[in-house]
């Protein structure tokens, strides 16, 4: 377990989460492949990773603090990250806007990051290389050096971030509990029966989307999401 202390706010790191990471930014190709540029990459994208899910965090945790005080600590996990608040006292308002701060912080840093590859770059290439970041299949590494030759290790960084914070905040934002898009929609949604299945029948949407696309690992969390729903629906009495 990987500790440290940002802005005043523990953090813990799982060695699950660095797992995730490898998988997603492609360490069993690169283990297959065996080519130091493939190592590279899942390396630089599990950075990235790191960077993303901690900044997307801090802005649950730090907008908490501000809005409604308690305390508060971040977990990075194996399914990406927690925000912990004890003791917070929030409106509706105010919890939504903490609900929001996450994705938003992480939009941010993606635009910071698009900033950055038009600065990096002549604005024709720039382009060229921000409509392949935004693919939503991400690009490996080493794909990014047969088509950028001149590319170096902040290139591959710059593309998983713009990669890492578009989309995986727009995933978030869906209306599956517990994302922050489910939890958004839980602060207005009276029946947790109602929130419950419509949050199984958007992640049925997206698995069927995610089949088209060959997304395995997305696969499994829409699934795992729509399986803690399912339970919910079950349980909850209204």
């Amino acid at each position: 377990m990987f500790r440290f202390t940002i802005f005043g706010i523990p953090v813990e790191v799982e060695p699950w989460f660095w797992l995730v990471m490898s998988f997603i930014g492609g360490a069993l190709g690169a283990l297959s492949g065996n080519s130091p540029d493939a190592y590279l990459g899942v390396v630089l994208f599990m950075m990235a990773g790191f960077v993303s899910v901690l900044v997307h965090e801090l802005g649950h945790a730090m907008s908490g603090l501000k809005l409604g005080g308690g305390r508060v600590w971040i977990r990075l996990w194996a399914f990406g990250g927690l925000a912990y608040q004890q003791g917070g006292r929030f409106d509706r308002q105010r919890r939504c806007a903490m609900i929001l701060a996450g994705p938003g912080a992480g939009l941010a840093l993606a635009a910071i990051s698009i900033v950055s590859l038009f600065i990096i770059f002549p604005a024709p290439e720039a382009l060229k290389r921000l409509i392949l970041y935004l693919s939503y299949t991400n690009i490996p590494h080493e794909a990014m050096l047969n088509i950028f030759p001149d590319n170096r290790p902040v290139y591959g960084f710059l593309n998983a971030m713009v990669w890492v914070n578009v989309w995986w905040s727009v995933l978030n934002l869906l209306p599956v509990y517990p994302l922050d898009g489910g939890q958004f929609m839980d602060q207005f949604i009276k029946s947790r029966k109602a929130m419950h299945k419509t949050s199984m029948i958007t992640c049925a949407v997206v698995i069927v989307l995610m089949l088209g696309l060959g997304m395995t690992l997305g696969l499994i969390f829409f699934a795992f999401f729509a399986y803690q729903n399912y339970i919910g629906y079950r349980e909850a009495r209204y």
